[in-house]
């Protein structure tokens, strides 16, 4: 039996909040000795990802509202409607998206790796977005794209 160990709670009111375009990520934890981050995202109505692909894999659990998820499925593009308490799984270089289609905000826990959650921390603002991104901000977020192996594609 180990003795040695250490349970940790991380309580909603220690959530580091930031921006990554116009999503709100609130970082609610991380699993030490793992690569394991668990962030919530909260999708205003109209935002979402463009298409994209990476090698780090992604799990999401729709908590409220509902979430458009884009992927490819033998060769083609499909789009699924994940509903409050779903699970998406994205494997490493799947390609996919995500959007909030309704005039609600969605909220959804993910799960992401260390690589990912160095993307979004060096792609926050800890402001929200006055409106939509500027082409500067646009600009910026492609290159944190390419720095960190996140490939955008064609839109859908």
């Amino acid at each position: 039996m180990n003795d040695n160990f250490s349970v940790r709670v991380h309580s909603a009111a220690s959530a580091g909040v930031f921006w990554v375009m116009g999503d709100q990520v609130m970082k609610r934890g991380k699993l030490e000795g793992t690569g394991f981050n668990v962030i919530d995202v909260l999708v205003p109505p109209g935002s979402g990802t463009p298409p994209h692909m990476h090698a780090s894999p992604e799990i999401f659990r729709i908590l409220e509202g509902t979430m458009t998820i884009w992927s490819m499925v033998d060769g083609k593009p499909a789009e699924v409607e994940a509903v409050a308490g779903d699970v998406v799984t994205i494997p490493t270089h799947a390609p996919h998206a995500y959007r909030n289609s309704s005039s609600k905000p969605a909220i959804m826990m993910a799960i992401v790796d260390d690589g990912m959650m160095g993307f979004f921390e060096a792609a926050a603002s800890h402001e929200p977005p006055a409106g939509p991104p500027t082409p500067e901000v646009i600009e910026r977020i492609m290159a944190l794209t390419e720095t960190h192996g996140i490939h955008i594609l064609q839109a859908a």
